[in-house]
């Protein structure tokens, strides 16, 4: 069997920017005003998984004082069709067209995820708090799990998806102006803070950015309540972020 393939490095590359990281989301909107941010390659060659998903949709869950709270979710297939084995461990991301930006599934509770569970009568699913872990190869060790967002009780007209953590591909954004790459604090994983060298001075490294599955949806005459939203997949890309 051959060794478990670094898919990690999207942890470590995660520690350049912890998955929304100021730093990395600057940068990256900087350096795409500057055309730096280099653009994936026509064909990959690192490790990938193959990654299919569903329609988002909307469900309404009970909170704990007894009111409701709409989410969007999508549920997603990974498989590793390549490799004896992969590390999956998603970084997923949502904007809309407000700008703002959420984490999928972060301060999501248990309570939801089984509520979409049992919606979709799915009990292969597994918990977006389980589904890091190894694949093995073939359809068999495909793994199921699910994106979840709280709604933003808004009028969206449009959204994207970006999905990090299924393709090995990364490069380094160099400095349009001095052709050198841009260097980033070096952030502790623990304390979410730089690391800092014997010598007091911050630890750098260079600003890498990651090839990332880009879906864009349109959601014309979606209201504040998003029951029965009309959604449309718009784009399908990949992005390096």
């Amino acid at each position: 069997m051959k060794p478990l393939l670094p898919a990690v490095l999207c942890c470590a590359a995660a520690l350049t920017a912890t998955p929304l990281s100021p730093n990395t989301v600057h940068a990256q909107e900087s350096a795409e005003t500057a055309s730096a941010v280099p653009q994936p390659d026509a064909v990959t060659h690192d490790w990938k998984f193959d990654f299919k998903f569903s329609k988002p949709d909307t469900i309404a869950v009970e909170n704990a004082e007894g009111g409701v709270d709409w989410y969007w979710y999508m549920t997603y297939t990974v498989t590793n069709y390549d490799y004896d084995e992969l590390f999956f461990d998603p970084k997923i991301v949502i904007q809309d067209n407000t700008g703002r930006i959420v984490t999928a599934n972060l301060g999501v509770g248990t309570r939801v995820f089984d509520a979409v569970r049992n919606l979709i009568e799915n009990p292969l699913l597994v918990s977006p708090l389980d589904v890091p872990g190894r694949v093995l190869k073939g359809e068999d060790y495909a793994r199921q799990s699910v994106i979840i967002w709280k709604d933003a009780k808004k009028d969206i007209d449009s959204f994207r998806v970006f999905i990090g953590g299924i393709y090995g591909e990364s490069k380094v954004v160099n400095d349009p102006s001095t052709g050198k790459p841009i260097m980033i604090p070096v952030i502790d994983a623990l304390t979410g803070k730089p690391k800092v060298g014997k010598d007091g001075e911050p630890l750098m490294q260079p600003l890498l950015v990651h090839r990332t599955r880009m879906l864009r949806y349109t959601t014309p005459g979606t209201t504040i309540v998003p029951q029965d939203p009309s959604i449309r997949l718009a784009e399908d890309r990949d992005v390096m972020r």
